[in-house]
């Protein structure tokens, strides 16, 4: 099966034309005219994860400031000073443009329309569109990929992309659940129109909880009524399925052919989950070579070390070629579900009772099969509804480990410490090398080929954000 799998995404990409930088110089992408959905589909969803899931993006943004890892090699990551700003176009050019081609070939061919096909697509762009703009705040949307319209598109407000997205989710679950159609082309969900409702409502959970101090009465009616339809295990998980023995299909950062030694865990990490006895530990972590200890590296030192002896590498799974690329999972329904409950929300179940099935999810996916130590676990980091803030932030923190991404998004939105009320994160230890940043960025800087390229648009929304900086806090976070 997985032989098939890849071989349609070898196929994919020699099909299908990538186009140039979207919003660098916006030309057309000059896709073969009938690219076949399925194709695109597939191309689409392991190019979006590989770009996810890269070692620059995950590994030196997003691991980096949700304080998992710190450079060896170079530090300038860990001290707020980033060397590469391609993601943006990335995820413009290719995933998008793919998803985007599919709804242009069913505009072009209306007697071979396939709703299902065209629901799928709108969900996998509400993924992507969702980390776009938490990422950089206002972006191009409504005038995106509709490049001879609009070669230069205006950015829309975060707020309005917010809204519109959880309104086309919806759109696109009632469109699952109304008509008929065969899913071709999908390596994520083989073709299972309930996988796809499934993950479209947890995306609407992600998507209103992030905004639930800010909207909080849109953000209950949305998490109530998804959470009827939605993960009940981890065999629900969304993920990109990389296998070590395709080529062409690995995992985008892996060791299979060369050792890794750009990245240490840090103390931030290692510290905290020694200090809990977390059984997650040596799965996230190895020991080191000098001592045979956990040993993380401060956070944001300056200090290069290559050669690593002294220092925990992150743990043998997280490099594996066959790591799986998550877009999200199970154990971050059910903290978002025991969060909504703490907040005085209508779920199924109480906050505390939800609270551990979500770290029980979390070992499973690990796993960590041991009932009885998760049960000691439990006891060691207990949910307390006083100070549910930390304790359900710094759980959630531990479970999205890899999720470099989406862990940076959940530690601005909540501010949590641990349990006990102390700092869990620290600033920088050498400093930051961003002076408008002493500590950790709110987004990214629009990469310096669209400020060239579209600039009045680009302008616009700096000034409408409050600057073109990696201070500016993105709008669900204004509390």
């Amino acid at each position: 099966m997985k032989l098939r799998l890849f071989s349609l995404i070898i196929l994919s990409l020699l099909l299908v034309t990538s186009c140039k930088k979207f919003d660098d110089i916006n030309t057309d992408p000059a896709k073969p005219e009938e690219t076949d959905p399925a194709f695109l589909l597939a191309n689409a969803e392991k190019r979006a994860a590989d770009l996810i899931y890269g070692s620059y993006y995950n590994g030196r943004i997003g691991m980096h400031f949700a304080q998992y890892w710190t450079g060896t090699d170079k530090t300038s990551e860990s001290r707020n000073l980033l060397t590469d700003d391609g993601l943006w176009a990335g995820l413009y050019a290719v995933p998008l443009m793919d998803l985007q081609g599919i709804a242009d070939f069913y505009d072009r061919n209306p007697e071979k329309r396939n709703n299902q096909m065209l629901a799928v697509a709108s969900i996998m762009k509400s993924w992507i569109y969702h980390n776009l703009t938490d990422l950089y705040v206002d972006v191009p949307y409504s005038q995106a990929l509709q490049v001879d319209q609009y070669p230069q598109p205006m950015f829309d407000r975060a707020e309005d992309i917010y809204l519109d997205l959880l309104a086309s989710l919806k759109t696109q679950i009632n469109l699952l659940q109304e008509t008929e159609g065969v899913i071709t082309g999908d390596l994520l969900g083989r073709g299972n129109k309930e996988y796809w409702i499934k993950f479209a409502n947890a995306l609407r959970m992600r998507i209103a909880l992030r905004m639930a101090d800010v909207k909080p009465a849109e953000a209950k009616i949305v998490l109530e009524e998804a959470a009827q339809n939605t993960f009940e295990s981890t065999d629900d998980d969304v993920f990109f399925p990389y296998d070590e023995n395709s080529a062409n299909g690995r995992y985008p950062y892996n060791d299979r052919d060369r050792d890794l030694i750009e990245f240490a865990v840090t103390s931030t990490l290692v510290d905290y989950m020694l200090d809990v006895e977390d059984p997650r530990l040596p799965i996230f972590a190895r020991l080191d070579n000098a001592t045979g200890q956990y040993r993380g590296k401060l956070y944001g030192t300056a200090e290069n070390n290559p050669t690593m002896d002294s220092l925990s590498k992150p743990g043998v799974a997280v490099y594996s070629a066959s790591m799986k690329g998550y877009l999200i999972t199970y154990a971050e329904v059910a903290f978002i579900k025991a969060e909504a409950a703490a907040r005085g929300m209508t779920m199924n179940g109480n906050a505390a009772s939800l609270y551990e099935d979500a770290v029980k999810a979390s070992m499973k996916q690990w796993g960590i099969t041991d009932a009885d130590a998760i049960d000691v676990y439990l006891q060691k980091v207990p949910y307390n509804a006083g100070n549910w803030k930390d304790v359900i932030g710094s759980q959630k923190w531990l479970a999205l480990y890899n999720q470099g991404l989406q862990s940076w998004m959940e530690r601005l939105r909540l501010d949590f410490k641990k349990p006990d009320g102390s700092a869990l994160f620290v600033a920088p230890a050498s400093g930051s090398l961003d002076p408008e940043v002493a500590d950790v960025p709110q987004r990214l800087n629009y990469p310096n080929a669209t400020r060239n390229s579209n600039t009045a648009n680009c302008e616009a929304a700096s000034q409408r954000i409050g600057g073109d900086s990696k201070a500016t806090k993105n709008w669900w976070n204004m509390q």
